[in-house]
């Protein structure tokens, strides 16, 4: 099973705020969160362990995949 790491996850485990976040997502250097439900967007873990590992190319990423 791959959960979803909700934003604030996301934000305690990289160390990163979300204004830095959004900037590296703009840039291509962070994965995109993929939305849940209207209200609600997350990180699956295994690509927060991608990125975490080193993976630096997510301008190419496609959603929901």
């Amino acid at each position: 099973m791959d959960p979803f790491l909700d934003r604030a996850v996301v934000r305690e485990l990289t160390t990163l705020s979300f204004p830095t976040i959004n900037r590296m997502q703009r840039a291509g250097r962070f994965p995109k969160f993929e939305q849940i439900s209207a209200g609600r967007v997350g990180l699956r873990k295994s690509v927060l362990v991608q990125f975490l590992a080193g993976k630096r190319d997510w301008e190419s990423q496609s959603i929901g995949s």
